[in-house]
């Protein structure tokens, strides 16, 4: 009775992870709604950090970009963050700081990761409001704006955009990640709307420099410079129409990588920000942050009890019903590895994300840490 009993739950988690939890917050929602008290008008001023490492491809067109956003020159500069860059990339970042005033670069000896180089970076800026992104993220020419206006909101002490994906359609596993973003977009909607956001993406966020504070070089800055803010007692909010654009990559192992990566620097960073997890604190934020990240993460673990519990049970219906079902949706995953097609890329695509899961977790665990980080082929 006792084996029955753990695999309900752990089937009924995983299915309130992801069914569950946006369907909760669609309810809360209709009772709950935070007004924003954003401006068109606010122009503060603003520090764009462009974070790279060995960036020669895209660093160019990055720059380029970032001078053509739509925002007052004299009231925005752009600061280069190089992480000891050993190809062209400070170069050609000088050569623009020679033609533009508001253009810098700001050389990170000894690498040691992106977010190492931010906390060393950070004093540089002037901008009463910080913006991050990445050296591959091309901004639309009105993200800026959209960033920026809803500091307008004392309340408010972040902003989080949208990353669109170029290439999603290109190959199987571009086309999954393209449906991920826009289920993530969905949760920051709904969880701005009934609140607060509790996630940033690294791309495109930005936050008030008064609330910036160093952060720990072994986890990303776009999982705990959101904490910070919250643990303030600010919000941190989601923006729709702030939009950055960039390629995602086609190869599985890229991806698989890169996964790895930050959930080992998430999983580290949320032990090292437990303290914010107190539910008798901050409520809001603890129910969020458990149902779209913490508990996500740990989906491979339920994954595999559910298939091992389940082997006990197949004498009993509707167990064997059940165990069917896994295995199918195992074999399509694998069948996925060789063969990409509408019918296995999501079940190959859904192992993949919970096995880097499952990986990062395990490493973060064991002490593991993975500052540094290497542009993945575009």
């Amino acid at each position: 009775m006792w084996m029955e009993i753990v695999l309900w739950i752990l089937i009924g988690l995983s299915v309130y992870i992801y069914v569950g939890y946006p369907i909760l917050l669609k309810f809360l929602s209709i009772f709950i709604k935070k007004e924003n008290q954003s401006s068109q008008d606010y122009r503060p001023t603003v520090s764009l950090f462009i974070a790279a490492y060995n960036e020669e491809k895209v660093i160019k067109e990055k720059i380029e970009n970032a001078l053509q956003l739509d925002y007052p020159e004299d009231l925005l500069e752009i600061i280069v963050v190089s992480d000891d860059s050993t190809d062209k990339t400070n170069q050609i970042t000088q050569s623009f700081s020679e033609k533009y005033a508001n253009v810098h670069l700001n050389i990170v000896k000894g690498r040691k990761g992106k977010t190492a180089a931010l906390n060393k970076s950070v004093h540089l800026a002037k901008g009463d409001v910080l913006v991050f992104s990445d050296a591959n993220s091309m901004y639309d020419e009105d993200a800026l704006m959209a960033l920026v206006k809803h500091f307008n909101d004392p309340s408010i002490g972040g902003v989080c955009g949208e990353l669109r994906l170029l290439n999603s359609t290109n190959s199987s596993i571009g086309e999954s990640e393209g449906a991920y973003w826009k289920y993530e977009k969905l949760l920051k909607q709904l969880e701005t709307i009934t609140g607060t956001s509790i996630v940033a993406n690294g791309s495109i966020y930005a936050l008030r420099k008064e609330l910036f504070k160093p952060m720990n070089p072994n986890v990303g800055d776009d999982m705990q410079n959101p904490l910070i803010i919250i643990s303030q007692g600010k919000r941190f909010i989601y923006e729709p129409n702030a939009i950055a654009r960039e390629e995602t990559s086609t190869e599985s192992k890229e991806e698989f990588n890169r996964k790895v990566r930050i959930v080992t620097r998430s999983f580290t960073g949320i032990m090292h920000y437990a303290y914010v997890l107190n539910p008798f604190r901050n409520f809001d934020f603890f129910y969020k942050y458990m149902s779209h990240k913490f508990l996500r993460w740990l989906v491979a673990y339920y994954m595999i009890a559910i298939f091992l519990i389940n082997l006990f049970l197949l004498d009993k219906s509707p167990y064997m019903v059940i165990f069917i079902l896994q295995c199918a949706f195992y074999v399509l995953a694998l069948m996925g590895i060789k063969w990409k097609t509408k019918l296995t890329y999501i079940p190959y695509y859904f192992c993949l994300v919970n096995y880097a899961a499952l990986l990062g977790t395990v490493r973060a665990m064991s002490g593991k840490r993975q500052a540094t980080w290497k542009p993945t082929s575009r």
